[in-house]
């Protein structure tokens, strides 16, 4: 039989003693002294064990000894990793582990990709319970809120296994907290860290952090307590050109006489023409507090109570101004690149007389999670452990600017006639170059106000989750996993946006309403991270946002007389009781609920093939989830005929709520096997089918008609609208895995892996046509007014002969309003006519299934007593659908698929640690909206940590991000085609930790 025992499996072992190494290195100096005076073999051999896993080869070893001893495919990573790698919060940490690549926000890492597979296809666990999110519309998991100095160490699945919670096609993350009962006694530890951020350019250079970790065991080890928190406070900027989007026509379109290089674009060709540039400073200030406090009470050897509570905040400013170049997209001079995908290498336009805006914006946020958990483990005997969990979680994301809300902007442009005589865009650099040239100087006071944008917007997640699991030890080479669960996730989004459309010269402010507000400036010498920056030095003027949108509310308040009257847009009002604020009000927003109850069974022998040792381990997960998806539409009470062929649908200024719902159920399989071909070797292969939730976006049942209905050429009318499908069945993978490893050292290895996942059920769409979703909702087009004026004007009449008809012969019946001025207005009447119908654009599960394949492959070198080591990891992926560039239309693909690659190269001896690591990930599709494509370009960074340890409790360290100033790149159908580029600067931090 086998008895349960802390600390005996290895990713407990890893987990726990890797807290030691990172904060309690003056505890183990000590023990060092208490080795000589040991009184038994046994005492020296367990203190000797203890001393010689501390430090990075001792980390390292843990998580291969995870790997090692693992059943299927498992990385791990230890909070001597976390904390040593000179990483700002748990996404680039895991970029380090073989498969996983990163997206960033800010220079900052965000959200993580596994396999190819997006955030929104990994699951988040903490302790092994599902993490709340706050993406609202989507299931992706901000590793932004999370730093990486509070966790104790960090699994990731990226096989199936039936004990493991469903959501995770590319992998299932474990997030593992700290245990008191684990570090028996009392170990603590603080650190002080200044982060200085190149990347500022009005924010403090330099900000602190803290943070710190108490544990400490009572009652004869019987009862723990562990507090970890940490605060950083942040501010970085952003520099960035971008491109609103290319278009794209047909190269046969092309005018003659325009090309400079003699290269003209064929029929056939595809051909993107620029619509602008914007040149932005954007300046970000974050706040980030993590907190986690553990209790632990085994008053007894077969029982364990842990009460855990999590909490994280993350409050974001922002604020940018910007200046945007638009151009007619009529070029009159250009330098054509080679086809197929043609693009333009230099493009120019004159006389064109485009407007020239600048804007300013921002706004704030905060997110919070929440995490209160309790868990009971007992021991009835030596066969059996058995578990029952139970944990509740609230995550939100929430406006944090009274003023700004959670984004917003406003414009100020020089308009049409009063800019430009020229504008030339240079692309063939590594940042696009615009030239202009000016009718007249452009001055203050030519800037007048246009339009506005202020929104906001609500997420919130609620899981309650409980779960019962056992274990039972039937021999020494069998154990049968067993336990079911219950979950009930709640997600909540609501926006809400207040808009100007006041862009054009007749709704502007009048001239030099807002001159003394403006503030020259250049780019000059701002892009320096670019080898063609420095010949970016256009004129602009920056504003304050605030005092640009006091100052126009004042001017609507004027009588409209005042020259300087601004006349206000009655159709966007804000809290505030103008059009210069955000809407506070949540109004009904989006409820989605998914009701999941789970059971699973596994299980496992050990044997021995010709006295080489295997294992089998085989499972089968069972999931039902009810669904349930409550929104609410507006009240559409009419149809209006007020044109010929101009029908509206109006609305009553109410909300009307409604409720879908579904269910279905899944039966999720897993096999693996692995077998030791030598005492150090084992390769292994495992299948699995696992699920990823469909995005919230796509789910949630709310209903949204475009109110302007329009008329077809046909003669038929065309209502629309789109609704969402909560019935959607999860995405499905099968997946197969096959490995090889070799442990050749105590802290060394080599593996390579080929992975197969074929993904099916993917979202595609569909139309349900003429739908009467308001059945009072009567359309005047159709009913006896309308076809006694047909059969009166005889033949096929006009929609206007119609009008005219009934305006004249049927003045007096309810629902006409003749115009003697011309026109007037017909509604249709429920009851009279016959009930509006509409085509409703909603989501389905498509046939269409892909494939992705590929390799990992990982050496981990540790150069004995040296104290130099070295490990090294690449992933190959490949899908069978990738997009074709070549091709001008709609295609299947999965974006963020990317080869990767990390070498990180270590020293470690003596109390001094230095670590360089290197991070590398290939070009990769970011979106595929309709027939154009995004792209983001190859992007390396290089990362340094350096420490020295005085030995007396004392660490020093030095931390570098993205020493060498790399930039992030993103384009279209062309590299050439610019979508954005980004400066965010270098990183560097300095401190202390002292350890007791």
């Amino acid at each position: 039989m086998q008895k349960k025992n802390r600390l005996k499996s290895p990713i407990a072992k890893g987990v726990s003693l890797a807290l030691g190494v990172s904060l309690m290195a003056p505890i183990y100096a000590q023990q060092t002294d208490e080795v000589a005076s040991a009184s038994s073999a046994e005492e020296q051999s367990q203190l000797v064990e203890i001393i010689e896993i501390t430090g990075i080869r001792g980390s390292l070893m843990r998580s291969m000894d995870t790997k090692r001893e693992s059943v299927g495919v498992v990385d791990a990573i230890t909070s001597e990793d976390i904390g040593k790698f000179p990483d700002t919060n748990l996404a680039e940490s895991l970029q380090r582990i073989t498969g996983v690549s990163i997206d960033r926000v800010n220079g900052e890492g965000s959200r993580v990709t596994v396999r190819g597979f997006g955030a929104d296809f990994n699951l988040v666990t903490l302790n092994g319970r599902q993490l709340p999110t706050n993406s609202g519309l989507g299931r992706s998991f901000d590793f932004g809120d999370l730093a990486a100095e509070g966790v104790a160490g960090v699994e990731i699945y990226k096989t199936g296994k039936a004990h493991v919670p469903t959501g995770g096609i590319g992998a299932t993350i474990n997030i593992l907290s700290v245990k008191p009962l684990d570090s028996e006694g009392l170990n603590a530890s603080f650190g002080l860290k200044a982060v200085n951020d190149t990347s500022t350019i009005s924010g403090d250079t330099w900000t602190p952090e803290f943070s710190g970790i108490y544990s400490n065991t009572f009652l004869d080890n019987t009862f723990g307590v562990a507090f970890i928190g940490s605060v950083q406070e942040r501010n970085n900027g952003a520099q960035s050109a971008t491109t609103n989007f290319f278009s794209e026509v047909d190269g046969g379109s092309i005018r003659d006489g325009v090309s400079l290089n003699g290269t003209q674009p064929s029929a056939g060709d595809i051909v993107g023409i620029p619509r602008n540039i914007v040149y932005q400073l954007s300046e970000v200030e974050r706040t980030r507090t993590n907190a986690q406090l553990t209790l632990q009470y085994a008053p007894r050897d077969d029982l364990t109570v842990t009460l855990d509570y999590t909490y994280a905040e993350q409050e974001v400013s922002s604020s940018y101004n910007d200046v945007s170049f638009w151009v007619a997209q009529v070029p009159d001079e250009v330098l054509w690149s080679e086809g197929p995908v043609v693009s333009p290498l230099v493009y120019s336009e004159f006389d064109r007389e485009p407007d020239f805006p600048h804007a300013a914006g921002g706004g704030g946020s905060r997110n919070e999670l929440n995490s209160v958990g309790i868990n009971v483990e007992w021991l009835p005997n030596d066969s059996l452990e058995l578990s029952l969990d139970h944990h509740d979680s609230k995550s939100l994301r929430e406006p944090d600017d009274e003023i700004r809300g959670s984004n917003s902007f406003l414009t100020v442009a020089g308009l049409r006639g009063r800019s430009r005589a020229s504008t030339t865009i240079d692309f063939t650099g590594d940042i696009p170059v615009t030239t202009t040239t000016a009718n007249d100087p452009l001055s203050p006071d030519d800037m007048r106000l246009t339009g506005s944008v202020y929104s906001n917007s609500w997420a919130e997640m609620n899981i309650e989750q409980t779960q019962f699991s056992g274990k039972w030890y039937v021999d020494e080479d069998q154990t049968i996993d067993f336990g079911m669960g219950l979950s009930k996730v709640a997600n909540f989004e609501a926006s809400s946006l207040v808009q100007r459309n006041t862009w054009g010269e007749p709704q502007a402010s009048a001239l030099g309403a807002m001159s003394d507000l403006m503030t020259p400036a250049s780019l000059s010498g701002v892009y320096d991270s670019f080898s063609a920056g420095d010949q970016i030095n256009n004129n602009f003027f920056i504003f304050d946002y605030t005092e640009v949108a006091a100052r126009a509310a004042f001017l609507e308040s004027l009588d409209p007389s005042n020259p300087l009257y601004l006349a206000p847009d009655i159709n966007a009002v804000g809290s505030c009781g103008n059009g210069f604020c955000p809407d506070f009000e949540k109004g009904f927003g989006n409820n989605f609920e998914e009701d999941t109850l789970s059971a699973f069974l596994q299980y496992r022998y050990q044997g021995e093939i010709v006295d080489l040792p295997y294992s089998v381990l085989v499972g089968l997960r069972y999931e039902e989830t009810d669904v349930t998806s409550s929104s609410a539409s507006r009240n559409y009470t009419r149809v209006e005929w007020v044109a010929a062929n101009e029908w509206i649908a109006r609305d009553d200024g109410t909300e009307v709520p409604s409720g879908l719902e579904a269910s279905y159920d899944n039966w999720l399989p897993n096999f693996d096997f692995d077998l030791n071909v030598h005492e150090d070797m084992k390769v292994r292969y495992s299948y699995s089918t696992t699920i990823a939730r469909a995005g919230y976006g796509a789910l949630i049942g709310s209903l949204s008609i475009a109110n302007f209905i329009q008329y077809n050429s046909d003669g038929l009318y065309r209502a629309t609208g789109s609704i969402g499908n909560p019935g959607l069945l999860p995405y499905e993978s099968e997946n197969h895995d096959l490995s090889y490893e070799w442990y050749y050292d105590d802290a060394s290895y080599f593996s390579i892996g080929y992975f197969n996942k074929t993904v099916s059920n993917f979202i595609g769409g569909t139309t349900l046509e003429d739908v009467a979703i308001f059945p009072d909702l009567a359309f005047p087009g159709f009913g006896p007014l309308f076809e006694d004026a047909v059969a009166a004007l005889g033949g096929t009449p006009s929609n206007q002969a119609i009008r005219d008809w009934i305006f004249e012969n049927r003045g007096g019946e309810q629902g006409v309003i003749p115009d003697p001025n011309g026109g007037g207005v017909i509604t249709g009447v429920s009851g009279r006519d016959n009930p509006a119908t509409f085509d409703l654009a909603t989501t389905i599960n498509s046939a269409d299934e892909l494939t992705i394949d590929g390799w990992e492959v990982a050496l981990q070198h540790d150069f004995v007593d040296t104290g130099f080591g070295v490990i090294m990891n690449a992933t190959f992926a490949n899908s069978d659908n990738e997009f074709n560039r070549l091709l001008n239309q709609q295609q299947f693909t999965l974006p963020g698929l990317s080869d990767t690659r990390n070498v990180i190269g270590y020293y470690d001896k003596d109390g001094i640690q230095v670590r360089i690591a290197y991070n590398w990930r290939d070009e990769w599709l970011s979106f595929a909206s309709g027939p154009q494509p995004g792209y983001v370009a190859a992007y390396e960074q290089w990362d340094i940590n350096a420490s020295y340890d005085f030995n007396n409790g004392v660490i020093v360290f030095f931390e570098g991000i993205n020493i060498t100033d790399e930039t992030t790149r993103g384009f279209a159908r062309d590299n050439l085609q610019v979508a954005g580029v980004t400066q965010t600067g270098a990183r560097y931090n300095v401190g202390f930790r002292y350890s007791f």
